[in-house]
């Protein structure tokens, strides 16, 4: 089972997204996807959700090309089925592959209009959907599969990605989200698990990657980023929803974690959600 750090890894992907303009997406070793930023889709994936036979091509080319790149635990530039250019780098442990990164749906600039032309004629009633496919350089394309590497080691060394996660961490993340506006000691959580200090630390070393105050204060901004996209709720009660007593320190961990203030970040994912 994978198992995502969501807080981090989230906020690298976007970042990612941010400099490139290319899609990431993450899939496990049953080449099922678990995340991808930004969450909406290319408008050529929307369309090919219509067409099953389509979709089921993307998924095999995908698979395929994956299961070539567990082989040689290299990063892979490939054309895909459609003919756009699309690259997997693997995230990997000394165990071997856990998991694959992938971003896609790009016209190389190089060959651009007879890409353009040939996918149109396969697929005629995708026309207007091709003519939205970002268009990079060989060398841009390369250059971010080459980043994208360098990225997954940074994610495994802050073990935002893990083979699995013990039912008791489960239960750690139960606890938290329940508890969400309270006051969340680690001396409560030993007591609620009848766990010691030491131990408690060592789990949360193992699974989480950080110590238990990080990954609380990580979970409580998840929830108010949640609450900034989908209520209305105005930002100094989102701020004590998830915890807070003191709305200047939620400012200020807000902006530490996701790189600008709760406002912004309403406004940023409401606009991309409108685009």
């Amino acid at each position: 089972m994978l198992d995502l750090k969501n807080a981090g890894l989230t906020e690298l992907l976007n970042n990612f997204y941010t400099l490139t303009g290319l899609k990431l997406c993450i899939f496990d070793t049953d080449f099922e996807e678990c995340a991808s930023t930004p969450i909406k889709l290319y408008p050529l994936c929307l369309r090919a959700r219509e067409d099953p036979e389509f979709e089921r091509r993307c998924h095999s080319c995908d698979a395929a090309h994956m299961q070539i790149c567990r082989r040689t635990r290299k990063p892979l530039l490939y054309r895909c089925h459609a003919g756009l250019t699309e690259a997997v780098v693997p995230i990997m442990d000394r165990g071997g592959v856990l998991a694959y990164v992938m971003f896609g749906q790009i016209i190389p600039r190089e060959s651009c209009e007879s890409t353009k032309d040939g996918i149109k004629k396969r697929y005629p009633d995708f026309s207007a959907e091709v003519d939205r496919i970002p268009v990079k350089s060989e060398a841009e394309l390369g250059a971010a599969a080459t980043v994208l590497q360098a990225i997954t080691a940074y994610v495994m060394t802050n073990r935002w990605v893990v083979s699995g996660k013990s039912e008791f961490i489960r239960e750690i993340d139960r606890y938290i989200d329940e508890h969400i506006p309270q006051n969340i000691t680690v001396e409560d959580i030993c007591s609620s698990f009848r766990i010691g200090r030491t131990k408690l630390y060592e789990l949360s070393m193992d699974y989480l990657g950080c110590g238990l105050a990080e990954y609380i204060r990580n979970r409580r901004i998840l929830h108010a980023k949640k609450l900034l996209s989908e209520t209305d709720m105005p930002v100094t009660e989102i701020a004590y929803a998830v915890g807070f007593t003191d709305y200047n320190h939620f400012s200020r961990v807000f902006r530490s974690i996701c790189g600008m203030s709760a406002r912004a970040c309403r406004k940023s994912m409401r606009t991309e959600a409108e685009e």
